[in-house]
C-alpha cells in the first residue's frame, strides 16, 4: 500500500521511527510511519476526515476479520507439466520484516488456474497501535512486485487495499494482526525461486513454490 503502502500497507508510529514497513511494509503505506490521520481498526473501520477520532478500546482489540482463502487440493508432483506450478496453497511462513516487535510475514502462495497470490500477515506485537494505510488503487497496483528467474517483474493485478481500503489510513492494535494479499497474473515456473518487493519493505530474495 513513494512506495510506503501496506498493499497491507504500513508506517511507523513514533513508537516505531525506525520502522520502514514496507522497506519498512511500505513507507507510509499499510505502513505509514506519520501516523498523524491513524484510527484504532474495528469490526468495520472508515476514515471520514484528516482528523481521526479517538477509538473505542473495545473495538480496537478487535480487527476487521479477514476473508481466509479458500485451500485448493494440489495436483500429484507427478502429473505436473515440465514448468508449471499445480493449482493449490504452497505454505512460506518467511519474515519479510520484524523491528520494534512489528513484524511482516509472507505467510504463502496460492496458484490457481495461472495466477499467483500471495498472503501476508502484519503482527503487531508492541504494547502501542501501529498506524497504517492503504494506497490508492492505482498507486498500489505498482507498489509491490514479483521478480520471476528471467529477470521479468510482475505487477499486481488485484490488492487487499484495493478491495477493501483503499485510500484508508488505520491502525494495528497492540497484540493484534492483519492479513492482506496481492494476485498477480504469472506464475513462477516450477522448482524456479522468485523475489517479492512488498512496498518499502526489504526485498525476499529466493522465495520457491515446493
Amino acid at each position: 500500500m513513494q512506495k510506503k503502502h501496506l498493499g497491507l500497507l504500513a508506517a511507523v508510529v513514533a513508537v516505531t521511527a525506525v520502522f520502514a514497513v514496507v522497506g519498512t511494509v511500505g513507507g507510509e503505506y499499510l505502513a505509514d510511519r506519520l501516523g498523524s490521520r491513524s484510527v484504532e481498526s474495528t469490526g468495520d473501520p472508515s476514515l471520514t476526515g484528516s482528523e481521526t477520532p479517538d477509538a473505542d478500546p473495545a473495538e480496537s482489540s478487535s480487527p476487521r476479520p479477514v476473508e481466509s482463502p479458500t485451500p485448493v487440493s494440489r495436483t500429484p508432483e507427478a502429473d505436473i507439466p515440465p514448468g508449471d506450478l499445480a493449482n493449490g496453497t504452497y505454505r512460506i511462513g518467511r519474515v519479510m520484516y520484524d523491528q520494534s516487535a512489528l513484524t511482516v510475514t509472507l505467510v504463502s502462495a496460492e496458484v490457481v488456474d495461472g495466477r499467483l497470490r500471495l498472503n501476508l500477515t502484519y503482527r503487531n506485537n508492541s504494547a502501542s497501535s501501529w498506524p497504517v494505510s492503504c494506497p490508492t488503487a492505482e498507486i498500489d497496483l505498482t507498489s509491490s512486485e514479483v521478480t520471476l528467474s528471467d529477470g521479468r517483474a510482475v505487477h499486481p493485478v488485484d490488492t487487499w487495499c484495493i478491495k477493501e481500503r483503499a485510500g484508508e489510513f488505520f491502525s494495528i492494535a497492540a497484540g493484534r494482526e492483519v492479513s492482506t494479499w496481492a494476485i498477480y497474473p504469472t506464475v513462477p515456473e516450477h522448482t524456479e525461486s522468485f523475489d517479492v518487493t512488498w512496498y518499502d519493505f526489504p526485498t525476499l530474495k529466493a522465495v520457491q513454490l515446493r
